[in-house]
């Protein structure tokens, strides 16, 4: 299953990869133009990972809630998802879409 957040991309995963780093924040994305993010209310249900680049959320409560100050909020449930910035094609080059 794929959730969007804004610019953000949410992607369920069998599992946290192996080797994955802990991170001690919530924050999903920064956002570069409003300097906004897209973060996890719940301190005590999720964690973040990070492993070669890749960003990747576990969601241990039932759920979790994703907010932004732009956005309205989404419910993820209880799982693992791996979590990145939606790109964009121009002729030019790949860009990150920013907020």
């Amino acid at each position: 299953m794929l959730f969007r957040h804004g610019d953000v991309l949410i992607e369920t995963v069998s599992k946290i990869p192996q080797g994955a780093k802990r991170l001690s924040h919530r924050t999903l994305a920064h956002g570069e133009l409003t300097g906004h993010s897209h973060q996890i209310c719940e301190k005590e249900m999720a964690t973040l990972w990070q492993e070669a680049g890749e960003l990747f959320l576990e969601i241990r409560g039932k759920q979790a809630t994703v907010v932004h100050q732009e956005h309205a909020p989404i419910e993820l449930p209880k799982g693992s998802y791996r979590v990145w910035r939606q790109r964009e094609y121009t002729p030019e080059r790949i860009v990150v879409v920013r907020d």
